[in-house]
């Protein structure tokens, strides 16, 4: 994370530039979402370990300065669904029973820096480093009766791009991304034995925007 905040800062010296362009546009997000967690039950102690794959499409909206360099900007995504799993469980008269685990993203923001590597028939090919913040909201329901915490969560973006114009101040930009968040980790007590649940969530994405500069 600390190499790509120094990224991030590196490149503000885009904001600088005399001939900078302000540029919005909307994005499709075509998401593969790669959870994998654990779950502690209470009386137990009995650890459970699960993962989840979910393909979505995503909404963003961006904001972004281009420069001679590259570009700098903040893309923001209201909600993103992090999906849901169910299990049964008949460990013992206290464990056994449905649980189901459900997340989301709220108010997602990611700050990044597209750095111009070449272009190619007047197509500028690019790398992306970012930095993402969210507020991970859980909507668990389980047959122990306990409730975990929402909590802010950190992520960092890699990747690469193609950004060309496609008519007056119009553009288009295809990207592909990896995104690794922070992991999620809170304990719930109840009964005699404390309930604790870890995740770690991996975004892969194919990014298909377009923008207008002005």
């Amino acid at each position: 994370m600390k190499k790509t905040l120094l990224t991030l800062v590196t490149s503000l010296f885009l904001f600088a530039e005399a001939n900078a362009e302000m540029a919005i546009g909307v994005t499709a997000n075509m998401a593969k979402l790669d959870t994998e967690g654990t779950h502690t039950l209470r009386e137990t102690a009995v650890l459970s370990k699960a993962s989840h794959t979910e393909d979505v499409v995503v909404p963003e909206i961006f904001f972004e300065l281009l420069g001679d360099m590259g570009a700098v900007g903040i893309a923001y995504v209201p909600v993103q669904e992090l999906g849901s799993k169910s299990r049964t469980d008949t460990n013992s008269e206290a464990d056994t029973g449905t649980y189901t685990a459900k997340a989301e993203l709220d108010s997602h923001v990611l700050f990044y820096a597209d750095l111009n590597m070449m272009e190619v028939a007047n197509q500028q090919f690019y790398l992306k480093a970012g930095l993402n913040h969210a507020t991970l909201v859980t909507k668990e329901a389980l047959n122990s009766g306990s409730t975990y915490s929402d909590d802010e969560v950190w992520g960092t973006t890699v990747g690469l791009g193609v950004r060309g114009d496609v008519y007056g101040s119009y553009f288009y930009k295809l990207e592909g991304t990896f995104t690794k968040y922070d992991t999620y980790e809170d304990s719930s007590e109840n009964a005699t034995t404390a309930n604790k649940v870890v995740a770690d969530t991996e975004v892969t994405s194919v990014k298909v925007s377009v923008g207008y500069k002005f």
